[in-house]
């Protein structure tokens, strides 16, 4: 069986919306937990880089709210996290559930790609196979030659087919120190705060014409999916370019972020949020 790791955090006001957990403080939270869980059972993600020049990106998330919980409802958040590799050492992937007092837990699965790395400062790097010596420290059931496989190219592709357009913005960004880790690139949850910034700002634009749109600062996000092509580096120009839909019977959003520097859109990831109750996610 898997092994996991459950542990307590105490709550701070910096964690909740009015609605629910912030997303990116959830992103955040299921990435701390990632690394205990790699430290407790493998090898420490600061060992894997300083002794094996091997890091982690992270490539592929998907985000399922739980039942609303709030600043006041407990002293601490329960968390629960489980680690595995998938596609023969190719990926590095963790389950992680953040549960208040009550109700369904907030849900988040991240994939990783492992980088052999060039020794450079920057941390850059060119996806390998974790070596035997790391594989070892993994469970034979926490080891799936299946590779994990992202859900967002599909969903896009149907949002954006069969869903009503109801309005699209763009909003300029430009990282800065406090979006980055260590090498001097963005920190992978800031692609969930530029994306939330979009979405508001878009309502900000757009409520009037659009009333339907107000829902999307009204009720919590019911589910959040990434995909990362490209980082962000230090001092970056770049765009959210979000558009709103009226798909299934909810309201759901696209944003593309692109670096626009040389005055062409390059993309470097995609995040949709979907505006609805969450039913138990059926990842692969």
């Amino acid at each position: 069986m898997p092994r996991s790791c459950a542990y307590e955090v105490p709550v701070d006001t910096g964690l909740f919306t009015p609605l629910h957990l912030q997303p990116t403080a959830a992103c955040r939270l299921a990435f701390n937990a990632a690394g205990r869980w790699l430290s407790l059972y493998a090898i420490s993600h600061r060992r894997l880089v300083a002794e094996h020049q091997t890091g982690f990106v992270v490539w592929s998330v998907q985000l399922s709210s739980g039942d609303p919980v709030g600043y006041f409802d407990a002293d601490c958040l329960d968390v629960v996290v489980t680690g595995r590799v998938r596609g023969g050492g190719t990926q590095f992937e963790c389950d992680v559930e953040v549960r208040g007092p009550v109700g369904r837990a907030t849900r988040l699965r991240a994939c990783c790609v492992p980088l052999r790395l060039d020794g450079g400062s920057a941390l850059a790097g060119a996806p390998a196979r974790l070596s035997p010596e790391v594989m070892s420290a993994f469970l034979a059931d926490e080891i799936e030659r299946r590779p994990h496989l992202s859900p967002l190219p599909a969903l896009r592709a149907v949002i954006t087919g069969c869903g009503a357009e109801l309005a699209q913005g763009r909003t300029p960004f430009v990282i800065h120190r406090h979006q980055c880790e260590v090498a001097d690139q963005w920190f992978w949850p800031e692609a969930v705060s530029l994306a939330c910034s979009g979405r508001e700002e878009l309502v900000r634009a757009e409520a009037d014409r659009v009333p339907r749109l107000r829902l999307a600062m009204q009720t919590p996000l019911g589910r959040l999916d990434l995909l990362f092509s490209r980082p962000f580096y230090l001092f970056d120009e770049g765009a959210v370019v979000s558009t709103a839909y009226e798909w299934e019977g909810r309201l759901a959003f696209v944003h593309e972020l692109v670096g626009t520097e040389g005055g062409v859109d390059e993309p470097r990831a995609v995040a949709i949020e979907q505006f609805a109750p969450a039913p138990e996610p059926t990842w692969n």
